[in-house]
């Protein structure tokens, strides 16, 4: 606002500097047709004049053109206000084969099903593909970098650990969570009648509140391994402002 209050301030004082031009030039041109009453050089005052003359026209354009750069400015300004958080956003992924005799976890819920995902922690496809957005958004690497498959410590562990850890790191990197939207791709379990127990679980690892966290399910149609139920996979955008 103070921004465009000088701009606006610069913009009328550089025209009354323009019209004062304008009015000094006229008198100037007046007292050129009617002479010299005081006997001052006709030849100086008329010098004076063309210079004044050569020199309006330019003065003229210059005052136009930041005129118009003073307008292009407000309007930009409105469009991106430089006090405005910087928003970012990141996308993540995941997909896990699934295996009969496995616990079958998605957000952080365990769901009654005959199969679960193979991998090294609890094979959780939601809130890995939801630690990846977040990472990637914040430009932190990815789940592998932070949580690899190759450290025992991680070894069947609870993935909302996982985002518990991410959130801190967002958190020292001056991050907020706005958004998180993911869709979840499986033909079976049904995940609609979950989704209000996987919002408040991811919500409170993120340490967020569950309007900030949406969730979807889709199948596969029967294509593929996922649409063979064969596997299960996860897309999420995430959306972070850096304060």
């Amino acid at each position: 606002m103070i921004r465009n209050t000088n701009s606006a301030a610069k913009t009328w004082l550089f025209w009354i500097f323009i019209v004062f031009l304008g009015v000094m030039l006229w008198k100037l041109v007046s007292s050129n047709g009617t002479g010299s009453a005081n006997g001052i050089s006709q030849a100086h005052t008329g010098g004076w004049v063309l210079i004044l003359l050569n020199a309006a026209p330019l003065i003229l354009l210059v005052g136009f053109c930041l005129f118009l750069m003073s307008r292009m400015r407000k309007g930009f300004t409105r469009i991106q206000n430089p006090g405005s958080p910087l928003l970012r956003t990141g996308i993540g992924y995941d997909l896990h084969r699934l295996e009969y005799g496995r616990k079958l976890i998605v957000g952080g819920i365990e769901l009654p099903f005959d199969k679960g995902p193979v991998g090294h922690s609890d094979g959780d496809v939601l809130a890995h593909a939801i630690c990846d957005a977040l990472l990637g958004a914040a430009g932190l690497g990815d789940i592998g970098t932070h949580f690899p498959d190759t450290d025992p410590k991680w070894e069947g562990a609870n993935s909302l650990r996982f985002l518990e850890h991410t959130r801190k790191l967002l958190d020292e990197n001056h991050f907020t969570i706005q958004y998180v939207d993911a869709v979840v791709i499986t033909e079976k379990p049904k995940l609609g009648p979950h989704f209000p127990k996987m919002r408040e679980a991811l919500a409170h690892a993120l340490g967020v509140s569950t309007e900030h966290v949406h969730l979807k399910a889709k199948t596969n149609e029967g294509v593929d391994a996922v649409g063979h139920g064969e596997a299960i996979a996860a897309h999420v955008v995430a959306t972070l402002s850096q304060r």
